[in-house]
């Protein structure tokens, strides 16, 4: 099962997803804000830290949702509101189309490929690399802790080529994604592309960059809790 930190309370499961080449860690602030209105639970994607590569090589888009998938039933709390930065909400709306009975809702922070198509061609372990110590000089920005040498450059070329040819499946959204979240990078590639979808509410946080959970959690906490109070009343 995906190692994972938990921040408990006594509402309904959230499961934080964090990014590609990213860590747990920094979905902290985000999960602190949640926490006791949600029992929030922060696992490592499979080839990042935490389970690093003890499921095996679980590193695609669809691998990595079906291992969040047996976390939810694992911990018996289910169905969960899946909220995902990046990568992570490329991985929570794939759960949500694989198994949407283990999902009340998905919550995607800066996932502009869930609007955008990627370019084409994979991506290799150089490339990976390169762009891993791009992310976590910009994560080391925030103040966040570098974990560049505990990703695995396989895993990540392998995850990042399964996210971008995941942009490119027109079926790739799912009825349960209720919220998008973005900062001025991915808001300016969405609104770029004329790309907006009909069901899901999208929301610029002006000033943050890819990072709106760190760098505003009290305000992504607060349009997450929105949306569920929404959807209940």
């Amino acid at each position: 099962m995906l190692a994972y930190d938990r921040y408990p309370g006594e509402g309904p499961l959230a499961v934080l997803l964090h990014g590609w080449a990213c860590a747990g860690e920094d979905l902290r602030p985000l999960a602190l804000e949640l926490a006791g209105r949600f029992d929030v639970v922060v696992p490592g994607l499979p080839g990042h830290p935490r389970t690093g590569a003890a499921l095996g090589p679980a590193y695609g888009v669809e691998a990595m949702a079906r291992c969040v998938l047996d976390l939810v039933r694992a911990l018996e709390r289910g169905p969960a509101l899946l909220v995902g930065h990046s990568l992570g909400g490329a991985v929570a709306l794939a759960a949500a189309r694989l198994e949407p009975a283990l999902v009340t809702r998905v919550v995607t922070v800066e996932t502009s490929w869930a609007w955008v198509e990627a370019p084409a061609g994979p991506i290799d372990i150089v490339d990976a690399e390169h762009r891993s110590e791009s992310v976590n000089n910009k994560r080391e920005q925030l103040g966040l802790s570098a974990v560049t040498g505990q990703l695995d450059p396989a895993a990540l070329a392998e995850a990042l080529s399964s996210v971008l040819e995941w942009s490119r499946v027109p079926s790739r959204d799912s009825p349960l994604h209720g919220l998008g979240i973005f900062g001025d990078q991915g808001w300016e590639a969405v609104r770029s592309a004329g790309r907006r979808e009909g069901g899901v509410r999208c929301v610029h946080l002006a000033g943050c960059g890819h990072w709106p959970h760190v760098e505003r959690p009290v305000a992504v906490a607060r349009l997450i809790t929105a949306t569920e109070g929404d959807e209940k009343h």
